[in-house]
């Protein structure tokens, strides 16, 4: 098996799958995946990712001191690593629970569904929206956390191609071109932040979010048939086994 795309799909019934960040599904994901042989590369970027599609679990959160909780309804994970797809081919249900030492506390999907797309049709060019945010950063100095690169344009496009390149070994030529209707709607505004992870705040004793950036719009994507693909099945610029990048076509 060369590449692969799996949806993982909750009941409309479901009201415990809930996330404050998109670390509790990473976990998930990595731990069923070292079910059938996965080990995480050391200092090396993914060549899978995966999206998480939820809805607010307290919309109004943003109004008050509440955490912001989301209710998974569905999980897209894919790759076109053979190796790696062979190992997402034997995913089931039943491995689709977060390790936790305190028990219950783990996300539970056991209760889903898992299907897989149909295969990608070859092509040079393709309409996408993010299930998640696009994430490229600028090159920075030694020690120093690198900065996210958050407009569209012939830079983003050198520093999208040198993530890919980076993350399958071999050379990319993508061209993002921005939906400009949708830009021109939104002032401009298409950047996004995604909670990665939580953390203890010293001063409060609250857990609060540690989120990163990256851009959200409907594009086209340009390129060699195969760095299409690549893009479709395992996510697009950096992150993605982080949640970021996940692509779907527009239909």
């Amino acid at each position: 098996m060369n590449s692969i795309k799996l949806y993982i799909d909750l009941p409309f019934s479901n009201r415990s799958a809930i996330i404050q960040s998109r670390d509790n599904v990473a976990n998930l994901l990595t731990a069923a995946m070292r079910k059938y042989g996965y080990q995480p590369p050391d200092n090396q970027p993914a060549r899978w990712g995966f999206g998480v599609i939820a809805k607010p679990a307290n919309p109004n959160s943003h109004n008050s001191k509440q955490a912001r909780l989301h209710l998974v309804q569905r999980v897209i994970v894919g790759t076109s690593d053979p190796d790696i797809a062979t190992i997402l081919s034997h995913l089931q249900p039943n491995d689709l629970l977060e390790p936790n030492q305190v028990a219950g506390a783990g996300l539970d999907l056991r209760m889903a569904t898992i299907s897989q797309a149909p295969s990608w049709i070859e092509t040079e060019a393709a309409a996408f929206y993010c299930v998640s945010p696009v994430r490229v950063t600028q090159p920075s100095p030694p020690g120093q956390d690198p900065k996210e690169y958050l407009q569209t344009g012939d830079t983003f496009n050198q520093l999208l191609n040198r993530t890919m390149q980076a993350r399958f070994g071999r050379t990319f030529d993508l061209t993002l071109i921005p939906d400009g209707l949708y830009v021109k709607s939104r002032h401009g505004e298409i950047k996004a932040q995604m909670a990665i992870k939580m953390r203890r705040d010293q001063q409060t004793a609250e857990n609060v979010p540690v989120t990163l950036s990256g851009l959200v719009l409907p594009f086209i994507l340009t390129g060699a048939s195969e760095d299409l693909r690549d893009a479709w099945y395992a996510g697009l610029g950096r992150g993605t086994a982080r949640g970021f990048g996940c692509l779907e076509v527009q239909q």
